[in-house]
């Protein structure tokens, strides 16, 4: 008689319609642990491949200075990823390409006693001075002055170092150079 009652009155039993309740949130909850295990890793996958080269830094650094005859200082340059950034000129002056923020560092080492005091300084364009480092005459058979720190360049500036006295009392080795990278 029940089996009567369901199919004239259309009603489905309480348990029928659990069991097909149960089993659309079982297919939902696979159909989104799915997606999940699917999707998840390709993400992961594809930001790791967009950033797995580091981008690669402007690095400009001078050593070993000499002077030509007129006194101007002469640096060997090694120019690392700069060629959209920096331009060494035949005038030894760097020239900015790029505006933007870069770290400018210098060190100079004295290898003898001189009157005075021994000097460099870092200028920009026509004789800006940007920064000026100054160490003691005499002491140390050997010292060494340094500065590093962040500018703001623009483009078609151009840098340059000079050091008082000459050469003469400076390390022309490892020990005396600048430099600066983009930042």
């Amino acid at each position: 008689m029940e089996m009567s009652n369901f199919l004239e009155n259309g009603n489905i039993p309480k348990e029928a319609n659990n069991s097909r309740c149960n089993w659309m949130n079982l297919c939902t909850l696979a159909a989104l642990v799915l997606l999940i295990l699917v999707v998840v890793p390709l993400l992961i996958a594809s930001s790791l491949c967009l950033h797995s080269q580091s981008p690669k830094i402007c690095w400009a650094h001078a050593t070993l200075p000499s002077e030509d005859h007129d006194g101007h200082i002469i640096w060997k340059w090694n120019l690392t990823d700069c060629s959209s950034f920096i331009r060494n000129g035949s005038d030894q002056k760097l020239e900015i390409l790029q505006s933007g923020m870069y770290f400018i560092y210098a060190q100079v080492t004295r290898i003898k006693t001189i009157e005075g005091y021994f000097t460099m300084m870092l200028y920009r364009d026509q004789n800006i001075l940007l920064n000026q480092i100054t160490g003691t005459n005499s002491g140390e058979d050997t010292a060494s002055i340094n500065f590093g720190r962040p500018y703001f360049l623009s483009k078609g500036e151009k840098l340059f170092c000079r050091v008082n006295n000459g050469l003469g009392h400076i390390s022309t080795e490892n020990q005396t150079y600048w430099g600066l990278y983009k930042m």
